[in-house]
């Protein structure tokens, strides 16, 4: 599917839809959403899944476009569903890359540093990858030749350049080089922070003590980019953005799903997916009662079993290893062995405050 939005100021913007496809699994993402702005700069925003190219290159077509017309590749993010085609497609049109400060890292290798990783021989992205051999054996192609790429513009956090009317907001959590691009004060494009209908797979807090030593120099002293309450942070950032509300919202997945559009306010949707983790934290709860219990059980009991279906289930053990981590993290919950994996509930319910206070400063 390809859809067409004319800014006021009269930019061209084109969606396309570029397929997500992932075996023996009854969940379903729905496509990677990638956009192409005719503006001063033909600028296109993602690359979609990895195998993608002739897809593609058959839906600029569609639209009287090719390779050869893009300028700029804006990146949202380093995972494969986002710029899975980037190094095809800049060895084609010698598009300049832009991606944020963190980016280069995450597509790099750095097989010296152990620290705890799963896996540190895959690039900074995958080093915690959580998925098993048979799953991420299939990127280790496209890993190799992402690493290659240089990035051309390096984006700053909340960085704002008044000449192309564009602007950038940092928002990391489930990435730790995760950006929103505003442009014209009427359309956002949320990558994977704020999308319709499902939430963005939080990255594990833990992971900051893995990856220090491979991050920039200044996000090595505190975890400001890893785990559910940095993202929690980031969509509050969003909720809370001058523009809003933003006249479109364009998120990198289900903009048309199940027949229909999800148009949404980016603010309102924003505050709905921090209250729908307030809420799983209370889930959780409620399954651990008085009796230590393990993750694997919560994910169970939490989870329908269509999500847990094939690798649905590393992830949804994943996301609830997320909410422990604030949970035990704001004295709720304690593990009571040394893997981690068995918890029990204390009696308090702090996570409230600790989130609700970035509900509620979205709310002013």
């Amino acid at each position: 599917m390809v859809i067409h939005y004319k800014t006021t100021k009269g930019t061209d913007i084109f969606g396309l839809a570029i397929p997500n496809i992932y075996a023996d699994t009854d969940w379903d993402l729905g496509p990677t959403w990638c956009y192409l702005i005719l503006g001063k700069k033909t600028t296109l925003i993602d690359t979609g899944n990895w195998g993608n190219f002739e897809v593609f290159e058959s839906l600029l077509k569609s639209i009287g476009k090719g390779f050869s017309n893009i300028d700029r590749i804006i990146i949202t993010h380093s995972h494969e569903d986002h710029d899975g085609n980037v190094a095809e497609i800049i060895s084609v049109t010698q598009a300049e890359l832009w991606a944020h400060i963190i980016y280069p890292q995450m597509i790099s290798y750095h097989p010296h540093v152990k620290d705890g990783a799963l896996h540190p021989e895959l690039p900074g992205s995958c080093r915690l990858c959580p998925m098993p051999e048979t799953f991420y054996r299939n990127c280790l192609q496209y890993h190799q030749k992402r690493s290659l790429l240089k990035v051309g513009f390096i984006i700053k956090d909340d960085q704002r350049l008044p000449d192309e009317d564009i602007g950038f907001v940092f928002t990391p959590g489930h990435s730790p080089d995760s950006i929103c691009i505003v442009l014209e004060d009427e359309v956002i494009f949320t990558g994977d922070t704020v999308l319709p209908d499902i939430t963005s797979h939080p990255s594990p807090a833990y992971t900051f003590e893995v990856n220090r030593r491979i991050l920039p120099e200044g996000y090595r002293r505190r975890n400001d980019v890893y785990g559910l309450m940095n993202y929690i942070r980031s969509l509050n950032k969003v909720a809370c953005l001058n523009s809003q509300p933003f006249e479109a919202m364009f998120p990198a997945h289900r903009l048309f799903y199940n027949g229909r559009f999800n148009l949404l306010d980016s603010s309102e949707r924003a505050k709905e997916i921090m209250q729908f983790h307030i809420d799983r934290c209370r889930d959780i709860l409620r399954i651990i009662d008085n009796n230590p219990i393990g993750v694997a059980d919560i994910a169970v009991q939490h989870f329908p079993p269509s999500l847990l279906a094939g690798f649905g289930r590393v992830l949804a053990e994943d996301e609830i290893r997320a909410h422990i981590e604030i949970m035990e993290a704001c004295g709720d919950i304690c593990c009571t062995d040394e893997s981690k994996e068995l918890v029990k509930r204390t009696g308090t319910s702090n996570y409230l405050k600790a989130i609700e206070v970035y509900l509620n400063c979205a709310s002013c």
